[in-house]
């Protein structure tokens, strides 16, 4: 495990090569926009979710017989990742099958997560390559934890004074989850369901201490991006979800607390879904896969992009 640091004019990342993963990202006035710790309160920052998002239930599943076994949100995130390159200002990183896959995994594959500082944020890429002989099948995602009052707010600012915003201001549509935040099923066993958000004001998710327990889940949205708005100064920091089918919200740490706090709240861009909460358990039943031939890729983009 090892560190290395991006700079540019506006802004510094630290990135860890176990699991690829943000570990801080600062303004040059200091400001942290990226949960730090700590662990005590959660023990990841940015985590990249592959081969699976969400939850597993019962931590395994099958592939033409075999059982597999995962933890909620993919191996990923758990993993070294090698450092393929580097500069000042950009870093790629990938991880691929090996000893430790072979009981999680079943196919040859490459993932490559790229991050690069730009003058208004942060590039952060993640693709997906087949490099086996046989089709590959998958899901991918992100889970970026935004702190969430900063650190440089005003004394008294609370997650209270955000919200989360859907570009387009669009009626949400929500996927049922159960208390376990597994896809509930309909009468007939059918997963996932949807039904209206219900929202105040269309593409506009209130924040408060009460959270959103395992996460609210939303599809069919129009839009390209969702941000956390400042609601005190109209700051906003937004994450890429054009054309994904999917985006979890999620809130954890004391998000009560005044600025400074270990409040923070996720974004979280998903190509897949947590498991039906009726699964066979059976990989190719799974809802939201995206399937890959041999020698082709697939590229998830989550850039971070903060206006203020």
């Amino acid at each position: 495990m090892s560190t290395i640091t991006l700079k540019n004019d506006n802004f510094e990342v630290v990135l860890n090569t176990h699991g690829a993963e943000i570990n801080s990202f600062r303004g040059k006035d200091g400001t942290k926009y990226v949960f730090e710790g700590p662990e005590s309160v959660w023990k990841f920052h940015a985590p990249v979710l592959f081969p699976h998002v969400g939850r597993i239930c019962d931590g395994f599943y099958t592939w033409e017989g075999k059982e597999y076994h995962l933890v909620n949100n993919g191996m990923s995130r758990d993993m070294e990742h090698k450092l393929l390159e580097s500069t000042e200002t950009s870093a790629t990183f990938e991880l691929t099958e090996n000893a430790e896959t072979a009981d999680k995994f079943p196919w040859k594959f490459s993932l490559k997560t790229h991050y690069e500082l730009t003058s208004n944020g942060l590039k952060f890429t993640t693709t997906v390559t087949n490099t086996d002989t046989t089709e590959m099948t998958f899901s991918l995602g992100s889970h970026t934890a935004f702190c969430c009052p900063r650190n440089t707010d005003p004394e008294g600012t609370t997650n209270a004074d955000y919200q989360y915003e859907f570009e387009n201001k669009e009626p949400l549509t929500t996927v049922v989850l159960n208390e376990s935040a597994q896809l509930k099923a309909d009468e007939d066993g059918t997963a996932p369901i949807f039904k209206p958000y219900g929202e105040k004001d269309a593409g506009i998710i209130p924040i408060n201490k009460d959270g959103f327990g395992n996460g609210h889940f939303f599809t069919k949205f129009t839009s390209t991006w969702v941000g956390l708005r400042n609601k005190k100064d109209n700051s906003l920091v937004k994450v890429n979800c054009a054309g994904y089918p999917y985006l979890m919200v999620w809130q954890g740490g004391n998000g009560a607390e005044g600025a400074g706090g270990n409040g923070f709240n996720c974004i979280e861009p998903w190509y897949g879904t947590a498991d039906a909460e009726n699964t066979d358990h059976t990989w190719e039943n799974k809802s939201g896969l995206i399937s890959l031939e041999p020698g082709k890729s697939f590229t998830a983009d989550q850039s971070i992009t903060i206006e203020r």
